[in-house]
């Protein structure tokens, strides 16, 4: 397919293409031609990660105003917590701006601002129950992603951690299993039948949660490798967003998973 930016040399980021729905080389393409981009190369990897920075900061405003939401109200002399009335808005608003996000073009800025203010304030709503049923969890939670991403981060700057195609391939056939695995589940649990260790504090399941925390974090250097290729190939500049659109899904799906882990563990 041609691209719409004459600069941009699509091989370079073919090479080891990642699993996330927007940094991977089919959704950069798409973007070109549909943003129409005939400006030069702009695109850096600096640029993505201060608009990365920029989302997540959008994206915790919005989770402590979510937080803030839930109220605490006596019934039948218990306290009980309730979520805010505009949760499924939230929800149908944020699954709007993460599909069109991928499709978006020029319009990418829009639905990424988007998709962190509506998730980030269901996050917020989230953060606030699990932080009742066990005091403190999402704190550690931040602190343990953001230790995790800067520690994997200084690994693939440093070349410890190198991105090549097998280890790309690697990560896309575990990604592929946890899919299958969680689709199973859903499937036979429309027949009664339910994989009870997915949820459960068990070993089998304290075991999975660690996996997809290991296997969150290992998407991470694709996303830099990612990111990186993009700019040297002459990725136009709004294509930053894109990069930091995805580099945020990947934050927070790891944020999410070790939330999972710290209350299965406290759970026990």
């Amino acid at each position: 397919m041609a691209t719409a930016n004459p600069s941009y040399d699509p091989n370079l980021t073919q090479q080891n293409s990642s699993n996330n729905p927007a940094l991977n080389d089919q959704a950069f393409e798409r973007a070109l031609v549909r943003g129409g981009a005939t400006e030069k190369a702009g695109m850096t990897a600096l640029g993505a990660y201060l608009k990365t920075g920029f989302l997540l900061v959008l994206m915790l405003l919005a989770g402590a105003w979510g937080w803030s939401e839930v109220r605490i109200v006596a019934i039948a002399g218990q306290q009980v917590a309730v979520q805010p009335g505009w949760t499924f808005l939230a929800f149908l608003l944020t699954f709007i701006f993460g599909m069109a996000g991928v499709f978006a073009g020029r319009l990418i800025p829009f639905f990424a601002i988007g998709y962190a203010l509506s998730y980030g304030a269901l996050l917020g709503v989230a953060a606030h129950f699990f932080n009742l049923e066990w005091d403190g969890i999402v704190l550690q939670a931040i602190v343990v992603t953001v230790a995790v991403f800067l520690a994997t981060w200084l690994l693939y700057v440093t070349g410890i951690i190198k991105v090549t195609s097998r280890f790309a391939m690697a990560v896309m056939i575990a990604m592929g299993g946890l899919m299958m695995l969680y689709l199973m589940a859903w499937l036979l649990s429309l027949f009664g039948v339910n994989f009870s260790f997915l949820t459960s504090p068990t070993p089998l399941g304290i075991g999975l949660a660690v996996l997809i925390v290991i296997l969150a974090a290992l998407n991470l250097p694709l996303d830099f490798e990612f990111i990186r290729r993009a700019s040297a190939a002459g990725a136009p500049k709004f294509m930053e967003w894109y990069g930091a659109f995805g580099l945020m899904l990947s934050i927070v799906w790891m944020y999410v998973s070790i939330l999972r882990l710290l209350a299965l563990l406290r759970s026990r």
